[in-house]
């Protein structure tokens, strides 16, 4: 391909604006991400801005005596990175009072087990959570006489999280609990025995009708929160993420990031969806008292580093617990304790009390998004955002379908009809495409993140995580290394299978860049700031160890960030690791 470096029109490389430039980037490949796709080898920057961007010569003759300059030594540079859904704030106390490996086996799980049991005195619970059975190589449950043999002094419970169908217990748990042969639970199925005994597998139906799940605990205070906040702000930055969304912003993450803005501590940009419950037990007016009130906080966040955009709500569940609202039935599955064969999900808002919540929120000024994994969840979304449409137009809201893992050719024609856009999760192709597969059949994952289609139409869709547990970008139970997304995206190959997954929906490298830069910035309200290193944007870059652009296609995944620059200044640097 050949690489166009050309000065940009925009830019007005001009010798007084460079001469006021703090610092000259020169002798590089900067991508500059400009709707061109322009690559040039120089920037001037002056407080934290962008001032001209083109060639080394015109950008080095106007330095000043006091210009710094940053000779880049060929490398490569990039916009800095904007992951459109994670949750740091309780991403970061995951690991507060131990560090948790990767699991990708059951002997993984059992070696934690073991681990844990060394360290939490006798006869105290052991919980194995944020593990799904479904991304495990042997796609089922640690059995009983397993954590038997890690943990027999310890009480051990396998629950992937608190809204999982089934959890795995050892025998101490089961004898703590009261589940022996005699046992009647609250439903026959809810125990799983073995048939020719009567005695109890160890593995549980909806769990937390027999023991108190209290989900992911946060022990911190307010001081340790901070403290850990700012740890993962660095690792992010490790990463090349500068922007990032909180996809489910609360009251107390809120009242963290604006203490942290106050005090200057924010090394990236914070771009808020705040959660609002929906659920059908609420009131529909006390649900826009909610939605009003959150309008009114938004007019007091709307900073450069700190913002409020919309709210967020949950229309189905997922692929990982056989939840997500499908058009067909999931099909009888044990990992999922689905009995019934004509089960498709669950779907918890549609109808009128889905566009009435889309018409209040697009009234009061917010961007309205749901968690939509499914495509008979994604089609009913795109439906009501279609109902609310016909009212008045709703493009100037952005309105987003949040995950948005199954969308079909006519969705997608709606979408670019409307201006909706799409926040997915690369890395749960890579993830959960082998277990779907099984469960469902490769046909019909053909519509499982269809994003060449999505491009093809004019969509705009953007690349998150969903990080929420877990410190390491590659092995999280959610990873966050864009560089990773971006590799799935360019050959759609899921993790312990052969072969590519519909690989016509593949993107190209500069497709794959906009999932993580422009594309993300305009689903976020960004692009007049972040997203690519034009003129008067914020000077927020990175430079990494390889050209992605020349580079095979498999050594993107192993892209190293060297620099990541926040505002013009240097906020990581890989030597002083």
């Amino acid at each position: 391909m050949l690489w166009r470096a050309v000065c940009l029109s925009a830019c007005a490389a001009t010798t007084s604006a460079a001469a006021a430039a703090d610092r000259i980037f020169h002798n590089g490949k900067i991508v500059t991400m400009d709707p061109d796709f322009s690559i040039v080898s120089a920037l001037a920057v002056e407080e934290g801005r962008i001032l001209a961007a083109g060639g080394n010569t015109e950008i080095l003759a106007s330095a000043g005596e006091d210009t710094v300059l940053v000779d880049l030594g060929g490398k490569t540079v990039l916009p800095g990175l904007i992951d459109s859904h994670l949750h740091p704030d309780q991403a970061s106390v995951s690991e507060f009072d131990h560090p948790i490996p990767g699991m990708s086996s059951v002997a993984d799980v059992v070696d934690y087990v073991r681990l844990r049991a060394e360290a939490v005195p006798e006869g105290e619970w052991i919980w194995v959570r944020t593990v799904f059975p479904t991304r495990l190589r042997e796609l089922r449950y640690p059995t009983k006489a397993e954590l038997d043999s890690a943990a027999p002094r310890h009480p051990v419970i396998f629950a992937a999280w608190i809204y999982y169908p089934k959890a795995s217990l050892n025998s101490m748990a089961l004898e703590r609990l009261g589940i022996d042969r005699d046992f009647v639970g609250r439903e026959p199925a809810d125990i799983e025995r073995y048939p020719s005994t009567g005695e109890p597998t160890g593995l549980v139906r909806n769990h937390t009708r027999y023991i108190d799940d209290p989900g992911v605990v946060d022990p911190t205070d307010d001081r340790q929160r901070a403290a850990r906040f700012r740890d993962l702000m660095r690792i992010y930055n490790a990463t090349g993420l500068t922007t990032i969304s909180d996809r489910k912003a609360t009251p107390e993450s809120t009242r963290l990031y604006t203490s942290l803005a106050a005090r200057k501590e924010l090394t990236v940009r914070l771009s808020l969806m705040h959660l609002v419950d929906t659920g059908s037990d609420r009131d529909l007016d006390d649900i826009i008292a909610d939605i009003n009130e959150l309008a009114s906080l938004r007019r007091r966040l709307t900073g450069p580093v700190l913002r409020l955009t919309g709210i967020k709500t949950f229309m189905d569940g997922g692929i990982t617990s056989g939840t997500a609202y499908l058009h067909e039935p999931w099909g009888k599955s044990d990992i999922f304790a689905i009995s019934d064969p004509q089960y498709r999900g669950r779907l918890n808002l549609s109808g009128d009390r889905l566009e009435n919540l889309i018409r209040a929120t697009v009234d009061s000024g917010l961007q309205f998004t749901a968690h939509v994994v499914g495509g008979a969840a994604v089609s009913e979304l795109v439906r009501a955002y279609g109902a609310v449409n016909g009212d008045s137009s709703i493009r100037h809201s952005r309105p987003v379908l949040t995950h948005a893992n199954f969308i079909t050719p006519p969705a997608i024609a709606r979408m670019a009809a409307l201006g909706i856009v799409a926040d997915i999760q690369p890395a749960w192709l890579y993830l959960d495409s082998r277990n779907l597969m099984r469960q469902l059949g490769e046909e019909r994952l053909r519509h499982f993140q269809p994003l060449r289609s999505l491009f093809a139409a004019g969509v705009i869709v953007g690349g998150g995580s969903d990080h929420w547990h877990r410190l390491d970008g590659e092995d999280a139970t959610n990873p966050f290394n864009p560089f990773l997304g971006m590799w799935i995206t360019l050959t759609r190959e899921p993790r312990f299978h052969d072969g590519v997954l519909f690989g016509g929906e593949t993107l190209t490298r500069e497709q794959a860049l906009r999932l993580y830069t422009t594309n993300n910035a305009y689903i976020l309200f960004l692009e007049e700031h972040v997203g690519s290193l034009e003129p008067r944007k914020y000077a927020d870059m990175i430079v990494i160890d390889r050209d992605i652009l020349e580079c095979d296609i498999d050594e993107i995944r192993s892209t190293r960030v060297l620099q990541t620059y926040f505002n013009g200044e240097l906020v990581y640097d890989a030597n002083d690791q």
